[in-house]
């Protein structure tokens, strides 16, 4: 239903309008500029209650091989004080964490290439870039403080990014905070896997921390596909009338009922509370709908299929 559809039929409830034309005259004036409120509160009610507006995004998890051991980089390396060491051959790009107080350096063919000072209390810092490593030469990151400091996750990597923000993490979880990809993320709906085995499946095995937060296991690549549950995009008064409302017609047709229960509050309370309570029936029969069938798969412990 358009913007339009929703106004007029809104304006009919309130004996107000007949036929396809909403009159704008002093009787419907203050109702017609009250109307984007009430439908952006209609719309957000049952969108984050029940009838949510489903979208999707993908993300590619893609390991990189580190050149380091795995013992070695996933490790934390504490030091009351002194050095800690990495090497490995054709280093093109880096990635670490760090707290305390230490001098990180990476030196490439007898050269310092970079050099940091770190003062991080508390909290472990992340660093990452890229190394002008024409000739595959090995690199060499050093920690040295005479203070207390730690390192984790560190990765030197053979892959080669034209950006330093491009250089993967290398923590065991990955993770994303959703709304630096899609803004109008309101919760998770379903997460589905696609992968070498499983080839494709409903997956649980993303966690979610606090509400904007989706972690991944890093070393296992595919691709997820997230459905979420979107805040809708607001109204306003300058929305035009063609616009198509994002909404499931059986959501768009019961909009009227409260648009019309809230703006008819000061004419006829009674009325208004009719639309009301018929709005909240229609409202839960549509939370309570029949769900529809979904593929399972089934595994029997015994072994018969």
């Amino acid at each position: 239903m358009t913007w339009k559809d929703i106004k007029l039929a809104t304006i009919q409830k309130m004996f107000s309008a007949d036929g396809s034309t909403i009159p704008s005259d002093d009787s419907t004036r203050d109702y017609v500029a009250a109307m984007p409120y009430a439908a952006n509160e209609g719309i957000l009610m049952m969108a984050t209650a029940g009838k949510f507006l489903v979208k999707n995004f993908s993300i590619a998890v893609s390991p990189i091989k580190n050149l380091l051991p795995e013992e070695m980089a996933t490790t934390i390396h504490q030091k009351i004080s002194g050095n800690t060491e990495f090497k490995a051959n054709n280093v093109h790009s880096y990635y670490f964490e760090v707290t305390g107080k230490c001098t990180v350096i990476i030196t490439q063919n007898d050269m310092d290439v970079f050099t940091e000072a770190v003062d991080s209390v508390n909290a472990y810092t992340i660093y990452k870039g890229i190394l002008d490593n024409t000739n595959n030469a090995s690199a060499t990151l050093t920690f040295s403080s005479d203070k207390p400091y730690a390192v984790k996750n560190v990765a030197l990597y053979e892959a080669k990014y034209d950006e330093d923000t491009e250089v993967p993490a290398y923590a065991e979880k990955i993770r994303y905070k959703v709304n630096d990809i899609v803004e109008d993320f309101y919760s998770v709906n379903s997460i589905y896997f696609e992968g070498e085995n499983p080839r494709y499946v409903k997956t649980d095995e993303v966690y979610q921390e606090g509400d904007k937060v989706l972690v991944f296991d890093r070393d296992v690549a595919g691709n997820y596909i997230i459905y979420y549950n979107a805040l809708p995009a607001t109204i306003t008064a300058g929305t035009d009338d063609d616009y198509e409302l994002p909404l499931d017609r059986e959501v768009a047709a019961i909009l009227p009922l409260y648009m019309a229960s809230q703006l008819y509050k000061d004419d006829d309370i009674g009325v208004a509370t009719s639309y009301r309570n018929e709005w909240e029936i229609a409202f839960e029969r549509l939370q309570n709908a029949v769900p529809s069938g979904k593929a399972e798969r089934v595994t029997s412990e015994s072994g018969w299929i």
